[in-house]
């Protein structure tokens, strides 16, 4: 008997034993899973700009909300800042007391809306919220206005630091986008839908929020006597800088230039005579980047990327083919009647030019001159010379294989032009002639247009115009660098010759000492260019695009400028030209 009870026992401290061994291991492998979670899930959050989980279960008894989305900023050549900035708004939290109705006219007053809409918005409030006015900006508030109004509704409402990221203001920086908030996403942080700000977008995006927050109790009520907190990502190098090739006062000096001329429909392009970087680009009509529909395009298109009818100015590509191909001599005469005879054409100038050369022909614009060449050059001589030239194919600066992105184009949806249209039957001497005196179907860009400036300044070299020189961390090193560079000549092309880069050029200087641009003779600088008035139909009606394109100082040429007016009246005067002086002339007075 006593053996039996003894064999009992025994069986039963074993199965104890192994109970306790089972709950030990179940224990240990609990333990290890929850350090894994805590060590390795952290991580990753942090990595895709989230938290760990011991934050997160901090936040389970805070109330907050995001004040900055860590995206990346701009910057102008001077590092003067083209987006970012912090305003002082009012961040209202959830009244579960109804404590704020008893200041609520004063309240209202102080955020500028109705004591009604405040406390109808308040009673719904499950999260905090920010304050905004009736077209979706965060409400500012004014020093003299802050102690008041926390202290009419103290830990109901905070004033926070909000980083704005545009000025709700209209302006001609179509070349920087803005950002659009997808309704049916709207967890997801605002994407880059034009501009610097969709070509740079994975630069951009950065690591994760600014949180602003508070503590509360079981009952959502804020606890007394601790301050806000504010949490944000841990990384030195994040948000990246892009500085830009823009002078800001120049852009913003030239926005006002073409508000005053009273431009409508254009555009106005500077480039660095030196190296073609952009320094000024205004598109009109102006866009608010805080304010934009993206089904209206007309507004936030850059009008300095799409290409138009170009008009006379397409007289330096006739005239450089003419050159490079030998049918021409530059002092070979040609004589002008007015009608040309044929094809329906005719000169501007009715009574006719009467004899002169090429030069003098393309400094006083004579249709007769070019439509002469048309007839004698080919189809493939006009395009080489284009292609030569930097027009027909995208000119601005970029890059393969560069900061993890295949193709990295800072200049968004910038066309290409054309010479010839894809159906058109180039062999027919008409259609050259049209082409020659740049009508029928060419198309040049506002940009293409400056930059076949500085080709011929830089006897035939074509630049790639640069809008983004460098891409930095946080911490001011440099993650990315991009050098000013020549654009690559399509295969089979050459460039000009000199002595045709220095014909046009001498052409260029007598169109304003005796020629079209006469009206420039007494500017600030000794200038030189090209003027163009293409004819074009919008919506059936006759419409001009006025051009004007050129370069100053000629003694040392400093600054290339294409202006266009778009869709001007068949009887205005050439504002282009007008608006070009006015550039130059502040160009001058900024040097």
């Amino acid at each position: 008997m006593d053996v039996s009870r003894r064999h009992s026992s025994f069986i039963r401290q074993r199965r104890i034993a192994y109970i306790a061994l089972g709950i030990m291991v179940s224990l240990l492998i609990l333990c290890f899973r929850l350090a894994w979670i805590q060590g390795t899930a952290g991580i990753h959050l942090s990595l895709y700009g989230g938290h760990s989980l011991k934050e997160m279960s901090v936040r389970q008894r805070q109330e907050g909300i995001a004040i900055d989305t860590g995206r990346g900023q701009f910057t102008d050549r001077h590092g003067q800042p083209l987006t970012g900035g912090v305003v002082w708004t009012p961040v209202l939290f959830p009244d579960v007391d109804g404590r704020a109705a008893s200041h609520g006219q004063e309240l209202a007053k102080l955020l500028h809306t109705s004591k009604g809409q405040l406390l109808t918005q308040w009673k719904g409030l499950q999260s905090p919220l920010i304050w905004r006015d009736g077209r979706g900006e965060p409400v500012q508030i004014h020093p003299n206005e802050a102690g008041r109004l926390l202290k009419l509704a103290p830990s109901l409402i905070e004033l926070v630091p909000y980083a704005q990221r545009y000025r709700d203001l209209p302006n001609g920086r179509q070349w920087l986008g803005f950002m659009y908030e997808r309704g049916e996403r709207a967890s997801e942080l605002p994407m880059g839908a034009a501009g610097l700000e969709r070509t740079l977008e994975p630069l951009l995006s950065g690591v994760g929020e600014t949180f602003v927050s508070r503590f509360v109790d079981a009952q959502r009520r804020p606890l007394t006597h601790v301050p806000l907190r504010v949490s944000a990502p841990s990384n030195s190098h994040y948000p990246l800088q892009v500085q830009t090739t823009i002078d800001l006062p120049l852009q913003e000096q030239i926005e006002k230039l073409t508000e005053s001329n009273h431009l409508a429909e254009g555009a106005v392009v500077v480039l660095d005579a030196g190296n073609a970087d952009v320094m000024a680009m205004v598109s009109r009509p102006f866009y608010n980047p805080a304010h934009v529909d993206p089904q209206q395009k007309t507004d936030w298109s850059n009008r300095a990327l799409k290409a138009v009818t170009p008009g006379s100015i397409f007289k330096l590509v006739t005239a450089a083919a003419a050159l490079e191909s030998g049918v021409v001599q530059p002092q070979e005469q040609f004589h002008c009647h007015g009608a040309y005879g044929k094809y329906g054409l005719s000169c501007w100038k009715k009574e006719g030019h009467g004899t002169l050369n090429l030069e003098e022909g393309l400094a006083v614009s004579c249709n007769s001159v070019f439509a002469h060449l048309g007839e004698r050059l080919n189809a493939e001589q006009i395009q080489a010379a284009a292609s030569a030239l930097g027009l027909s194919r995208t000119v601005g600066w970029q890059d393969r294989d560069l900061a993890g992105l295949p193709q990295f184009r800072p200049m968004d949806h910038e066309e290409k032009g054309a010479v010839f249209g894809s159906h058109t039957n180039a062999s027919d001497p008409g259609v050259r002639v049209q082409t020659a005196i740049g009508q029928r179907d060419v198309l040049v860009t506002p940009l293409q247009a400056a930059n076949l400036i500085v080709t011929l300044l830089h006897d035939g070299q074509v630049h790639a115009p640069r809008i983004v020189k460098r891409v930095s961390y946080a911490d001011g090193s440099t993650l990315l660098e991009l050098p000013a560079h020549a654009a690559p000549l399509p295969q089979g092309s050459r460039s000009i010759r000199t002595s045709t880069a220095h014909t046009l050029r001498e052409a260029m200087e007598q169109v304003v000492t005796h020629g079209t641009g006469a009206s420039l003779r007494n500017k600030t600088w000794k200038l030189a260019g090209k003027s163009g008035t293409a004819q074009a139909l919008k919506n059936g009606r006759p419409i001009n695009h006025q051009w004007f394109i050129g370069y100053g100082p000629i003694e040392r040429p400093r600054y290339a400028v294409a202006v266009l007016v778009q869709n001007a009246s068949t009887h205005a005067a050439n504002q282009a030209t007008a608006l070009f002086g006015q550039v130059m002339d502040l160009l001058a007075q900024s040097s």
